[in-house]
């Protein structure tokens, strides 16, 4: 990904909130990620709240989840 093709799929796909982009990886290394499609839900303190990876996650559940919290 790069910060071009980033912005055509948000132009196409209107996403809610906050998207950034991490082009040094820092993200990718302090959350340890080991795959694409990695998943990380932070709560409103900014604790991980919630990691997963692959399709099959089922993502609206953990989302309610950490947002009941």
């Amino acid at each position: 990904q790069n910060p071009r093709s980033i912005r055509r799929h948000l132009q196409r796909h209107e996403v809610p909130g906050r998207i950034l982009f991490d082009a040094r990886g820092a993200a990718t290394r302090a959350y340890r990620a080991p795959t694409t499609s990695y998943v990380v839900l932070l709560d409103r303190n900014g604790k991980v709240a919630y990691t997963g990876q692959g399709s099959d996650q089922d993502l609206l559940k953990a989302v309610q989840q950490v947002l009941r919290r």
